[in-house]
């Protein structure tokens, strides 16, 4: 008989080193690069905006289609201006995860092509105002017009515009990095970091252990109206009857008051928050 092995998901810090012998894309964490621009919308809602619902043509799936929501709307009547050409992006929104990937190649002797990259949570990219394009002769009147400014003209970096008008933030990097540390500490109760975003070696160190796909999605569990039903939800119960907290009768699968009660006695024997709610650390307490 087989046993089919269960997959494991690379860390971050295996991407940086695998390049040798695979390829030079942060695609490989597009995954954990959603989670951290979700996490950044949970900081200050729509801080970031989508930007698939215009023509634009992203190159891969490195290429996140998010903008700050005044670069957004300055880039969709640049493209109104063009009677809705497409757009193609080899470049848009970089999250910190993508920067720090890039930067590290930069620093192992230029690898990947890399002659200048700068470091997680300064660079422009990493504001939600700037965009690449290989089309940048095509665009860049449209683009100007809409106060969109051509690097061209001072570097070498012709693909890249930065939006320069008004309404805008400047503080996106620094809560990029924000988001990834309240996303590491949402996930690894037992290893907090400071959540004042600023990139520094702790953490540097704890986004090379992150998964690349993202961490694992688990639902937090509470009672709703109607209630939460599902097997994650037959896991708890039947983790809080093997501790006997909970009757074995009771594992219907459905997160009812009963259930809720357990919960609560669970946390409150365990020095938790008696909320009710099962989250990481009443998890980490069931053993699950």
């Amino acid at each position: 008989m087989h046993t089919r092995r269960k997959h494991r998901m690379p860390a971050v810090k295996e991407i940086i080193d695998s390049k040798s012998h695979g390829t030079c894309d942060t695609a490989t964490v597009r995954g954990l690069s959603l989670q951290i621009i979700a996490e950044m919308n949970l900081i200050i809602p729509n801080v970031l905006v989508n930007c698939e619902d215009l023509n634009i043509v992203p190159a891969s799936l490195a290429v996140n289609s998010f903008l700050q929501p005044a670069a957004k709307d300055a880039l969709r009547l640049a493209i109104k201006a063009r009677a809705n050409a497409p757009l193609r992006l080899t470049s848009a929104y970089r999250t910190v995860a993508q920067q720090h990937i890039l930067y590290s190649w930069y620093t192992m002797a230029s690898l990947c092509g890399i002659g200048l990259a700068a470091k997680p949570g300064l660079s422009n990219h990493e504001d939600g105002l700037a965009i690449d394009t290989p089309d940048f002769d095509d665009w860049r009147t449209a683009l100007e017009t809409q106060d969109w400014d051509w690097l061209g003209d001072t570097t070498s970096d012709e693909v890249h515009f930065t939006y320069m008008g008004s309404g805008v933030r400047d503080d996106i990097g620094d809560i990029g990095v924000r988001a990834f540390q309240q996303l590491w500490n949402k996930n690894n109760p037992d290893d907090q970091i400071e959540a004042e975003g600023l990139f520094g070696p702790e953490t540097a160190k704890r986004l090379n252990r992150s998964p690349a796909e993202g961490f694992p999605t688990v639902r937090l569990l509470k009672l709703t109206t109607p209630p939460m039903q599902e097997e994650d939800v037959k896991t708890v119960q039947q983790a809080l009857i093997d501790v006997g907290f909970l009757n074995a009768t009771d594992n219907n699968g459905v997160y009812d008051a009963t259930t809720k009660a357990a919960v609560e006695k669970l946390q409150n024997d365990k020095g938790l928050t008696p909320d009710g709610k099962v989250g990481p650390q009443t998890r980490k307490a069931l053993g699950i």
